[in-house]
């Protein structure tokens, strides 16, 4: 008999990102992949996945995938886009802290990206 197979809780995280990049990859989810972040909450280790920062664009994108309601607007809010994406996450069952709104400023311009909770 086979000793069973023993995964560390970050092992495990692991796979779960894996998984879920594969998943956002076959949906046709065009972004960097994802990564575990590991942090202490009160004397207990936590793992978490951690999505890339989005454009405006895929936040709308991945809003439509899970199902959330998205404005008709050509120019949404980043605002906006964070609020119907975290509709859309609540609605499929993600309950975290809410996503969060960075500006990036690059050498000829500056966008809003949207950071996703972790999962």
């Amino acid at each position: 008999m086979a000793a069973p197979m023993i995964r560390t809780p970050r092992q495990a995280t692991n796979e779960a990102r894996l998984r879920l990049d594969d998943a956002l990859r076959r949906a046709g989810f065009d972004a960097p992949p994802s990564v575990v972040m590991s942090n202490v909450v009160e004397g207990v280790r936590i793992n978490r996945v951690r999505i890339p920062a989005l454009s405006l664009t895929q936040a709308r994108w991945l809003t439509r995938k899970l199902g959330g309601q998205v404005t008709r607007t050509a120019e949404p809010t980043a605002s906006i886009v964070r609020k119907e994406l975290d509709g859309a996450l609540r609605g499929a069952g993600v309950i975290a802290q809410p996503s969060t709104v960075t500006v990036t400023t690059l050498p000829s311009r500056s966008e809003n990206r949207i950071i996703p909770p972790s999962l």
